[in-house]
């Protein structure tokens, strides 16, 4: 199996695919991102410690060009990729031109809808922590934050103290709860895309301190007035940017969510837990959690809907998606066809 993995959680990553993978009898030859080498290697290196056969595990230092090129390999039975939707949408097409299965795991622009008897504080917090773990470099935290109209002020006052409380700093300090983002391009792109955000209509409040002006950091922003016309809307922002919605109720909360071509993950705020699973059912995405952002746990299957990709990853789901099934019927020779 190819595995195409991103850099944002360079070894976690690696762990979510191989894990199932090893468990199925299959061996992994791993494409990762240029940009964590180091980590590619290392995690190479404790297979082999741990006992794996040689074989059982392989970088491939491939450049994108070459992607192609493999998945036509014989020897290469299915592909599984994280990453952006456009390399996604490339992979698969080289992989069913070579009728070769695909996983895709996208991105995602997943909603958190704050419901009116939702415990305000603990939502708040969530809040913050869903959208600004990772400094926001992840494709299921909770970019867009919707809360129904009767709790929103207050909702708000919270959320907004929040995320001013973030302390940016070095990322191995413990004491870190923002974190600088991959490079100093990826500040340039989110700097782009929210001046496109305002340029259409979009009002920004930018929330906290300065950030260290060494190294690749962005400041915290929330973007209001989002409206269906401006681009925005539908966009991924791969940083500490939040949209906020503010919605007349419940029914509007959930066709705000619904209103995204991903359909990664989701979060229900509400005290009533009956409530929360049935709204949880009306959001179209892979996955939906009451209570709680998104999360990507060994325990549970990844993977999302609609442009955010296909296929499942980790527990049972994982590895039934790149075994072969087979019916072999024993019947009796002198019963009826």
């Amino acid at each position: 199996i190819l595995a195409i993995e991103p850099w944002n959680f360079p070894y976690y990553q690696i762990a979510r695919i191989i894990a199932p993978q090893l468990a199925a009898g299959n061996v992994v030859i791993l494409k990762h991102a240029s940009n964590v080498p180091q980590c590619a290697a290392l995690f190479e290196k404790l297979m082999l410690d741990a006992g794996l056969p040689q074989g059982g595990f392989t970088n491939l230092y491939a450049t994108r060009d070459q992607i192609e090129t493999i998945i036509n390999d014989p020897r290469v039975h299915g592909v599984a990729l994280t990453g952006s939707e456009g390399a996604g949408a490339i992979v698969a097409a080289q992989a069913g031109k070579a009728m070769k299965k695909a996983t895709l795991e996208l991105g995602g622009s997943d909603a958190f809808i704050v419901l009116d008897d939702a415990d305000i504080e603990k939502a708040a917090k969530w809040a913050v922590f869903g959208r600004h773990w990772n400094a926001g470099q992840v494709c299921c935290s909770s970019k867009r934050i919707i809360v129904v109209e009767s709790v929103y002020d207050a909702f708000m006052e919270k959320y907004r103290a929040g995320v001013a409380a973030l302390k940016a700093g070095d990322p191995m300090d413990p004491d870190t709860t923002l974190a600088p983002l991959s490079s100093q391009a990826a500040v340039d792109d989110l700097k782009k895309q929210i001046d496109q955000a305002v340029a259409r209509g979009a009002k920004l409040e930018v929330i906290g301190a300065e950030v260290p002006s060494k190294g690749s950091f962005a400041r915290p922003v929330l973007l209001t007035n989002v409206t269906l016309e401006n681009p925005a809307f539908k966009c991924e922002f791969f940083g500490p940017v939040s949209m906020v919605f503010r919605v007349r109720d419940e029914a509007e909360a959930i066709a705000v969510a619904n209103d995204s071509p991903f359909g990664l993950g989701g979060s229900v705020f509400t005290q009533d837990i009956e409530r929360g699973r049935r709204v949880a059912a009306q959001i179209s995405t892979g996955m939906v959690y009451i209570n709680h952002p998104t999360a990507a746990k060994a325990d549970l299957p990844f993977g999302g809907i609609r442009r955010s990709g296909f296929g499942r990853e980790l527990i049972d789901l994982g590895l039934k998606e790149f075994v072969n099934h087979k019916l072999i019927g024993v019947t009796d020779i002198d019963g009826n066809f």
